[in-house]
């Protein structure tokens, strides 16, 4: 039987379909069709990830607290993926934990099925040999050569922990070098190293560098649906329309709470409309010197969520 040029058509058609249905299906099936979903975070880092005291009702992170709001990424990743995060059995980040503390942290857990690993911390390296150079017990050279080998380390930490964790994000440092933090040491390091070009925000910017870049060197490739991921949390608070996000031009640059170290002293009570952050908190990007305000959080965390979601993700 012969068919009509309109019913081979229809079959040339169908066939199509059905071929291009079979590929999108076959590419990063484990990933996106049986997509991984965590149902715990397990968090290792420093103050960006640091919850708080149960002491204090984990109302003394390192932010803005007080208002209500998220004010920790962690939480927001957790509760973009409809998951309760709970501190005191997976919140292990510490303040003033700096890269060759991460690996104790983990001392004595022992990881479930769904769980996923969430690692970051540097920044704390960072502002230690800033502050290291402008006070000249090293140079700046020796200075980048040590983020270069700490971002090997916490590159290798975080593939060990493959044998305990099959999914894993890591993040690496947001850029300081436009912080209340440089800008306050400015003109100390530019005494201390006037040839430096640039001053302390090249440095800084330098540092950063080198250890990012060292963080995705030698990556390595995984299994697709597993493995280790890396968000790029520099490149986000560079480029992102922040002010978009109700950040302001000014606010790109100052303290909420100048001059206080974030936690419990830094706090702000919408309804009597008291406390010691400005109260146009809102729209700044740094709590104090260097930590992020509860927007700035959120931000990060929901585009965490975005790009663990995407195909880059499980």
């Amino acid at each position: 039987m012969i068919k009509s040029a309109s019913g081979l058509s229809r079959v040339v058609q169908s066939t199509l379909i059905f071929v291009l249905i079979t590929l999108l299906c076959g590419c990063g099936a484990s990933s996106k069709i049986d997509e991984f979903m965590p149902t715990r975070i397990v968090s290792v880092g420093d103050e960006l990830s640091y919850q708080g005291s149960a002491a204090n009702a984990y109302g003394d992170r390192m932010s803005v607290n007080g208002d209500g709001t998220v004010n920790n990424w962690i939480v927001e990743l957790a509760t973009d993926y409809g998951i309760t995060f709970d501190p005191a059995a997976t919140g292990f980040a510490k303040p003033k934990a700096r890269v060759a503390d991460l690996p104790a942290q983990l001392n004595g857990f022992v990881p479930q099925a769904g769980d996923m690993l969430v690692i970051q911390g540097g920044n704390n390296d960072i502002l230690f040999h800033t502050k290291a150079v402008i006070n000249k017990t090293e140079t700046p050279a020796q200075a980048l050569s040590t983020m270069t080998t700490l971002g090997t380390t916490f590159q290798l930490f975080a593939r060990g922990q493959l044998s305990n964790f099959s999914h894993i994000l890591i993040l690496n440092i947001n850029d300081l070098k436009g912080s209340p933090f440089a800008q306050n040491n400015a003109a100390a390091f530019a005494a201390a190293w006037p040839s430096y070009t640039g001053g302390i925000t090249q440095f800084i910017l330098d540092l950063t560098r080198a250890y990012n870049t060292s963080i995705i060197s030698n990556a390595g490739s995984y299994a697709s649906g597993q493995g280790v991921r890396l968000f790029d949390a520099e490149g986000l608070l560079l480029t992102a329309d922040l002010q978009g996000y109700g950040i302001t031009t000014a606010g790109l640059t100052l303290g909420a709470c100048p001059g206080l170290n974030v936690g419990l002293a830094c706090n702000f009570d919408p309804i009597s409309s008291t406390g010691t952050a400005d109260p146009n908190y809102v729209g700044y990007l740094y709590a104090d010197d260097t930590n992020l305000t509860p927007v700035a959080h959120r931000l990060l965390g929901n585009l965490a969520y975005t790009f663990l979601r995407s195909p880059k993700g499980w």
